[in-house]
């Protein structure tokens, strides 16, 4: 995504002041209108300024986010769009603002990172020498077979969430039944250490059928 930290505006002391963001100062980047007051801020700026005020920063009107409406007046964004800019990667000048993506997209002086950049990867460099760092880059050879295994995790943990949601219910469903065995019996013995114990101590966490007993102990030990 282009920002402004990709380009700057060329003859910016002429731009008009209506276009001007008053918390930054800079042109109007998706520009969102307080309906009280009427007043324009970029988006990201008034965003940023109510995480610790509740006013418009311009008339000091009360007013919340949710005041705030995207500007959707066409010749006010067109004006915004034709700002002419300079790439800063590979200087070309006169670019109009509103196609700076698309001017980023075929920039091959641009830096750039790895795409296997989320694999650990830290290789970054211009874009025309992204080819030869690709046809290298020994993590990209291998991120189909980690995307695959990544899905197939995903797959599993999904079923062992579905699995154990289940035997939730299950418990749930005995619970009474064991509650009324444990009151009569008084006490239950644990079945894998033998360990008598109450049924206070009964770990019903895990206790998913009510012919399986575990104590506290053995909980701690094989399920920490």
């Amino acid at each position: 995504m282009a920002t402004s930290d990709d380009y700057e505006y060329m003859n910016e002391s002429s731009i008009h002041e209506d276009l001007l963001c008053p918390i930054c100062t800079d042109p109007l980047e998706d520009p969102l209108c307080a309906n009280q007051c009427g007043h324009t801020f970029c988006r990201k700026c008034i965003t940023d300024t109510f995480r610790n005020m509740s006013r418009c920063p311009t008339c000091r009107h009360d007013l919340k986010l949710e005041d705030f409406h995207p500007v959707t007046i066409r010749p006010f964004l067109n004006q915004l769009n034709q700002l002419l800019v300079k790439c800063k990667w590979c200087s070309q000048i006169n670019i109009q603002r509103g196609n700076f993506k698309d001017h980023m997209i075929n920039c091959e002086e641009r830096m750039v990172s790895c795409p296997a950049a989320h694999l650990k990867c830290d290789w970054k460099g211009q874009h025309d020498k992204m080819h030869d760092h690709v046809n290298k880059c020994p993590l990209i050879k291998v991120q189909p077979i980690i995307d695959e295994l990544n899905a197939s995790v995903k797959q599993q943990s999904e079923q062992i969430h579905f699995l154990y949601t289940i035997l939730e219910k299950i418990s749930k469903s005995h619970s009474q039944a064991c509650q009324e065995r444990y009151k009569a019996r008084g006490v239950a013995r644990c079945d894998m250490c033998g360990k008598s114990f109450t049924f206070n101590e009964h770990i019903r966490r895990l206790h998913y059928c009510p012919n399986t007993d575990f104590c506290s102990d053995c909980v701690k030990k094989y399920f920490p």
